[in-house]
């Protein structure tokens, strides 16, 4: 095979070996800029977008949680225990709380998995409806879009 390409490529005329091989070039050039520098460019500017994005859902989810907290200070308050304000509300935003240690004034919570906007809508009930002060709040992100993970939700009366 190497034999009849050599044999051919002798057989052709000295213009046609540079048209060709300007030709090859160009194929070349070309490969590497559809096949790798196109790519990783897009690649590139997706990642900047979706860098974007997490800043911005970073901030509202930072400002939720301090309009959650400054809520506290003008809470209504309830004569209900700690545990059945919870309890009573949490269906209503679907949370399926995993662990519940009550100690004297305060409710230690962890949840699995919840939607974020459920957290914040049950949280905000919580604090402005039912006198519920948030002590600390420590959530992470989860592997479902939209989720996270509540490791530990301390409320005090």
């Amino acid at each position: 095979m190497k034999q009849q390409l050599l044999k051919h490529w002798r057989g052709l005329k000295e213009q046609e070996q540079q048209l060709v091989m300007v030709a090859g070039v160009i194929f070349v050039i070309f490969i590497l800029v559809m096949g790798i520098f196109r790519p990783l460019n897009n690649a590139i500017t997706e990642a900047e977008k979706n860098q974007v994005k997490q800043q911005e859902l970073l901030a509202w989810v930072d400002n939720s949680i301090v309009k959650l907290k400054a809520g506290s200070a003008r809470a209504v308050t309830s004569d209900q225990n700690l545990s059945q304000i919870v309890n009573a509300s949490r269906a209503r935003y679907d949370i399926t709380i995993s662990k519940m240690q009550p100690s004297d004034n305060s409710l230690r919570l962890t949840i699995d998995s919840v939607q974020f906007n459920k957290l914040i809508g049950w949280l905000d009930e919580l604090v402005n409806t039912k006198g519920v002060l948030i002590e600390n709040l420590d959530l992470s992100r989860d592997d479902k879009p939209g989720y996270v993970r509540v490791s530990r939700l301390v409320l005090e009366k």
